[in-house]
């Protein structure tokens, strides 16, 4: 299945990917995210984090 990018041509030529946001999430859910190549983006105590270990590779769509 694509990605319909018909909304917004002008970024035809660009990479997509993906990000999974949440405010509370287990360790076991976000080890999967990761695996799938989606970012994680969490807030906790008022602070963002954007969770990217290394060696991790994010799924271009």
């Amino acid at each position: 299945m694509g990605i319909d990018r018909a909304l917004f041509p002008e970024h035809n030529d660009k990479k997509l990917y993906g990000i999974i946001a949440a405010v509370d999430m287990s360790e076991m859910l976000k080890k999967r995210v990761l695996e799938a190549g989606f970012y994680v983006a969490r807030i906790q105590d008022e602070t963002f984090s954007l969770e990217s270990p290394s060696g991790f590779q994010a799924k271009c769509f």
